[in-house]
C-alpha cells in the first residue's frame, strides 16, 4: 500500500509503516530535500526503480541492516525524485521509520 506525504508541510516529518517483501512506494513533498530510513526489526531495501507490489529482484537498491538508518539527499529541482520505494528484504512485514527534512 502506497505511503503518501505530499501533503504534509511541516519538517521533520517522522513517518512509521508496515512494508512488505514487495516495493512500498512513499512519495514525499517537493520541499524535502533529505531522508532517513531504517527499520529496527528488519533488514531492507530501499530504491528508486522499484514498482509499486513489485519483486526486488532485479533493481537497483541498497540494504539497509536491522537497527540501521541509511540518510538520502535528494536531488533539487527537475532532478529530484519524489517517490521512493521501500521492500523487507525477508520479514513478511515490518514496522519502517522514515524522516523528510527540509535542507
Amino acid at each position: 500500500m502506497a505511503q503518501n506525504y505530499q501533503s504534509v508541510s511541516t519538517f521533520p516529518i517522522i513517518k512509521n509503516f508496515s512494508a512488505v517483501q514487495t516495493w512500498t512506494d512513499v512519495s514525499i513533498p517537493p520541499k524535502g530535500r533529505t531522508i532517513t530510513v531504517g527499520c529496527e526489526t528488519a533488514d531492507v531495501y530501499i530504491s528508486f526503480e522499484g514498482t509499486e507490489g513489485g519483486s526486488t529482484s532485479g533493481v537497483g537498491k541498497a540494504f539497509i541492516q536491522t537497527a540501521g538508518y541509511l540518510q538520502i539527499k535528494m536531488g533539487r529541482g527537475t532532478n529530484q525524485h519524489h517517490t521512493f520505494q521501500v521492500a523487507t528484504k525477508s520479514a513478511a512485514s515490518a514496522d519502517v521509520t522514515i524522516i523528510i527534512e527540509e535542507e
